[in-house]
């Protein structure tokens, strides 16, 4: 506990001052922990990333998050979601060369991993576009959805909410761990409302970042089960990997374009 602790508070030392200053920084950073999280994810399942298909999905997982705030001018008339589906192509096409080592599951694995990742992380950069204030907001539901989560659980979980996958999780400490992060947010509104929405407008955003941030946590959970590991990295004592640590987080910022779609026009 006392490591996970420490490396937390050093992690959001360096986290959020980046996350501030945004720009560069905060795409430079979010682009190593995308390329650390698909090396995780290679390493799951015993694919070699030092590879055309490691480098092709390395491609489309950047072109993807650059998609968000492009990290360099493309000519006009191309931009970075024309260079994923490129890469998509090119990765089935290996099938057809590597067939012997590189199936159509392992290419629909390279595509999906680099939307899932890619997608997760150039979420940040539209809620960073948005303010630091809805960033920190965010990051607040997810984090405090985790730790409710887990308080409401110890005490109160009776029934397992997916006992195949993650056995100690329970439907009192979910409940618990949205109910919390609602409260958590709602403090939060009396201080600042970054994007100036009715009560009921946050109080549904709160709830889909929540729920939706516990949906992450158990499919990674469930991936990790496929592949027999306890971990999907080491690079966060502690706490596991990078895709360990963002699990929530992709599936929030995934949610949080969606229900602004709805909720966002006046």
């Amino acid at each position: 506990m006392k490591q996970r602790v420490i490396t937390a508070i050093i992690a959001v030392c360096i986290f959020l001052p980046i996350l501030y200053v945004g720009d560069i920084w905060l795409r430079t950073l979010l682009a190593l922990l995308a390329i650390v999280g698909i090396y995780e994810f290679f390493q799951m399942k015993k694919m070699n990333i030092f590879s055309i298909e490691g480098s092709l999905t390395l491609l489309a997982t950047l072109s993807f998050l650059f998609s968000q705030r492009p990290q360099v001018a493309l000519p006009r008339g191309i931009d970075y979601f024309f260079i994923y589906f490129l890469i998509v192509m090119l990765l089935m096409t290996l099938t057809v060369y590597k067939s012997d080592r590189f199936s159509f599951e392992d290419a629909a694995f390279c595509s999906l991993i680099s939307l899932y990742v890619g997608g997760g992380f150039s979420g940040i950069l539209f809620v960073r576009s948005i303010s630091f204030g809805m960033a920190i907001f965010v990051f607040l539901i997810i984090w405090g959805t985790d730790s409710f989560a887990y308080i409401f659980g110890r005490k109160f979980g009776k029934h397992k909410l997916a006992p195949e996958i993650s056995p100690n999780k329970t439907i009192e400490g979910s409940i618990g761990g949205v109910i919390g992060a609602i409260g958590l947010g709602t403090i939060a509104l009396k201080l600042f409302n970054p994007l100036g929405f009715h009560f009921i407008e946050m109080t549904i955003l709160m709830i889909a970042l929540s729920v939706f941030g516990q949906l992450g946590d158990l499919v990674e959970s469930a991936y990790k089960r496929r592949f027999n590991v306890k971990d999907s990295g080491k690079i966060f004592p502690g706490h596991g990997g990078v895709l360990d640590r963002f699990d929530s987080t992709f599936f929030a910022m995934f949610m949080f374009q969606i229900v602004l779609k709805f909720i966002g026009t006046h």
